[in-house]
C-alpha cells in the first residue's frame, strides 16, 4: 500500500506552512502533487489557486497541452500573460513615492504625476522629474532584476507615471514584447532592450518577476503547472500540444533547473500537477530523466504517512492510495 494524503489537508498544509509563512517570507519551492485518482485533478489545481489568490499571491496557471512546457521561455510568456503589468508598476510607484516623502492617490483618469502633483501642493514638473529621478534609482539599480526586464519596468512605470499617448504606447509595446506577442527585439530597441527572451533567459525573466512582484507589494507568485499531457504516450490529436520523448526529457531538465535555482527566487511557488504515470511510466515518468528523480523521488517513506514536506506527495481522496 502507497500512503497517500487527502486533498483537502494537502491544501491546508501549503496554506500554512508555504503560502502564509515561508514563502510569504521570500522562500521559494518546487512541489509536485500527484493525485492518484483524475476527478481529484482539476478541484486541486482549483483549490490551491484560490487559496494563493486569497493570500493576496499573483497567481498562474499553466496547461502543458495549450503550452511548450518544455521552453521555459514559453513558460515565462505564459505566466506574463496572466501578470497584471500596469498594477505591479503602480504598487512599484506607490511604494517610491511615499518613501520619497509623497502622499500618495490612486487616479487613473489623466496622467498619475498630475494628480500627485496637486495632492502634494507641488508643480506637477518637479514633482514628475522627482520621482523619474528615484524610480531610475529604486528600479534600474535593483541587481536581483535582469537588466533587460529592469530596463522594460522602469520604462513602463515612467509610461504610467507620465501618462498620455505616448506613455500608453509604451506600456502596450512593452507588454506586447513581455508576453510574447511581439518577439522582435526591434520592437524594444527605443526602450534601450536589445536581447531576446529565449531559452537561454527565460529563467532570469522568471527570477526578475517574482522579485518585481515583491518589490509592488505582493507576498509572492504562485505558478501552477498541469503537467497531464507530458504522458501522452501518443498524439490524442485534439488541437493539444504533443510531446515526443525527448521534450519530455527537455520539460523535465527546464523544472531540474527551476528546483536548482529556488536559491535566487524569492516568493515563488511552483506547483506541478501530473497523473501516477508520472511515478510510473518508464519511458515518459520521471525514471526516465535521473537529474529530476533524485531530487524529488522519495526513496525512502513510510508506508501509512505521508511527509507534507516532502518534494513530492501522493494525493487520493480514498486515504488508501493505490
Amino acid at each position: 500500500m502507497i500512503a497517500t494524503i487527502p486533498p483537502a489537508e494537502w491544501l491546508r498544509f501549503m496554506e500554512k506552512e508555504y503560502l502564509s509563512s515561508f514563502i510569504r517570507d521570500g522562500g521559494s519551492a518546487v512541489k509536485f502533487a500527484i493525485p492518484m485518482q483524475d476527478a481529484v485533478r482539476p478541484a486541486l489545481i482549483r483549490g490551491l489557486a484560490a487559496a494563493a489568490e486569497g493570500a493576496g499571491y499573483l497567481t498562474v496557471n499553466i496547461d502543458a497541452a495549450a503550452t511548450k512546457a518544455h521552453m521555459v521561455d514559453e513558460l515565462f510568456y505564459r505566466t506574463a500573460e496572466q501578470i497584471p503589468w500596469t498594477q505591479l508598476c503602480r504598487g512599484a510607484i506607490k511604494r517610491i513615492a511615499l518613501e520619497a516623502g509623497y502622499s500618495w492617490v490612486d487616479r487613473t483618469d489623466g496622467a498619475l504625476y498630475r494628480h500627485l502633483a496637486e495632492a502634494n501642493q507641488v508643480e506637477p514638473q518637479m514633482l514628475l522629474l522627482d520621482l523619474k529621478q528615484a524610480i531610475w534609482k529604486k528600479v534600474f539599480k535593483q541587481e536581483n532584476l535582469s537588466k533587460d526586464f529592469r530596463m522594460a519596468m522602469l520604462q513602463m512605470c515612467v509610461a504610467d507615471l507620465s501618462g498620455g499617448q505616448d506613455g500608453a504606447t509604451a506600456i502596450r509595446v512593452l507588454t506586447e514584447w513581455l508576453t510574447g506577442r511581439n518577439k522582435a527585439v526591434g520592437a524594444v530597441k527605443p526602450f534601450e532592450i536589445y536581447r531576446r527572451i529565449n531559452r537561454s533567459t527565460g529563467r532570469f525573466f522568471f527570477e526578475a518577476l517574482a522579485n518585481w512582484a515583491r518589490f509592488a507589494g505582493y507576498p509572492g507568485i504562485v505558478v501552477i503547472l498541469d503537467a497531464e499531457r507530458l504522458m501522452a504516450g501518443r498524439n490524442p490529436r485534439d488541437n493539444g500540444l504533443f510531446y515526443s520523448k525527448a521534450a519530455v526529457l527537455d520539460a523535465y531538465e527546464v523544472l531540474r533547473q527551476f528546483i536548482d535555482g529556488t536559491g535566487h527566487l524569492n516568493g515563488c511557488l511552483l506547483a506541478i500537477i501530473s497523473p501516477p504515470a508520472f511515478l510510473e511510466d518508464a519511458n515518459r515518468g520521471i525514471g526516465a530523466y535521473e537529474a529530476l528523480k533524485f531530487r524529488v523521488f522519495d526513496e525512502v517513506r513510510d508506508r501509512h504517512l505521508v511527509n507534507p514536506m516532502a518534494s513530492l506527495a501522493r494525493i487520493s481522496s480514498s486515504m488508501r492510495g493505490t
